[in-house]
């Protein structure tokens, strides 16, 4: 069937969840030539993967893990495709942190570093946050503590299988956007940043098919793959099974343009002093700004009765109240 799935794609014609399935099945157990394996890949590229074709391959990664996991929960994911290339502070890992202590669930799913300086694992370690061993770990970290980190190579061990191609490839395949989509806990909610502004609408649009109650694809005009404080930025919402689309502009709320240049970091140790600065009130700069409109989103995709204002409000007042920190302090002995 391979020979056949290729010449399909090399006719810029779209894949059946059939041969989605046998694709992934082979490829991820190994059982396929790298030379097939990176033709396929490539020219997936090339022809564009459909929503479909996304959620297909998202669904058979997910349902190969063999867990009783639904989306009939309250949790929420707030993570990046990450290629954006700006080595920026960690911006989705430091919101759900903020976001926990709010009594909201929230279900990261991350790696390390691979195009930034620092990923969501190396801030996690430098907290001392546990990674999750398994599932069940999972769910006893999000009942106890409001944040579990479903550190990616535990749970999706068949990547193994294609690093060395998707590593000789040397370009953005399909896997770069799958990462997102596929939290063993499959959380109701999600914040999901894009590199590219073309991802925003199939990648919604595949989220949707994954049953979600609501959640936001973000894309910056500074290239982000967060909601910016220094430029607007796309956003297409899903909410009540319907898409909308909107610019986001910080200062309809308040925000000051930020400098961009602020938001770089150079390593680990930074990333955790600058957290542990916006937590204490400490740092009040667009480093701030940022987490409160990205942590601020997360608490309205998962709160009907709440306006983006009102969350932006309710997070800086419980910023400069303590609550947080004293709730992160404890919860992680920060």
């Amino acid at each position: 069937m391979t020979k056949e799935i290729l010449d399909k794609l090399c006719n810029f014609n779209d894949l059946s969840e059939k041969e989605v399935n046998f694709f992934f099945s082979k490829l991820m157990s190994g059982n396929l030539s790298e030379s097939i394996s990176a033709a396929i890949l490539v020219a997936l590229k090339i022809k564009k993967p459909s929503k479909e074709e996304i959620f297909y391959a998202s669904n058979y990664l997910l349902n190969s893990l063999d867990l009783n996991s639904t989306r009939n929960n309250n949790y929420i994911d707030l993570c990046g495709t990450g290629g954006d290339g700006k080595s920026s502070i960690n911006v989705s890992t430091i919101s759900s942190l903020i976001l926990s202590s709010l009594d909201v669930k929230v279900a990261k799913h991350g790696n390390r570093s691979v195009s930034s300086n620092v990923g969501s694992a190396d801030l996690f370690e430098a907290l001392n946050v546990s990674f999750d061993k398994d599932y069940k770990d999972a769910l006893v970290n999000i009942k106890n503590k409001n944040l579990t980190f479903l550190f990616a190579p535990n749970f999706h061990s068949s990547m193994k299988n294609v690093a060395k191609i998707r590593k000789d490839i040397a370009t953005r395949t399909i896997f770069n956007v799958l990462g997102p989509l596929i939290n063993p806990l499959r959380p109701s909610y999600q914040l999901l940043g894009v590199y590219d502004s073309e991802l925003l609408e199939p990648i919604a649009e595949t989220l949707m098919l994954q049953g979600l109650n609501s959640a936001m694809v973000v894309h910056s005009f500074d290239g982000m793959d967060e909601i910016s404080i220094s430029d607007k930025t796309h956003i297409i919402e899903l909410r009540n099974d319907k898409i909308s689309k909107y610019v986001f502009n910080p200062t309809d709320y308040g925000f000051r343009i930020g400098n961009s240049d602020k938001l770089v970091i150079k390593n680990v140790e930074e990333s955790k002093n600058i957290f542990l600065g916006i937590i204490k009130g400490e740092i009040r700069d667009e480093r701030r700004d940022i987490c409160v409109i990205n942590s601020g989103a997360g608490l309205y995709l998962t709160n009907d009765n709440l306006s983006l204002s009102d969350c932006f409000e309710d997070i800086k007042e419980k910023i400069d109240s303590g609550h947080i920190y004293n709730i992160l302090k404890e919860r992680f002995s920060l």
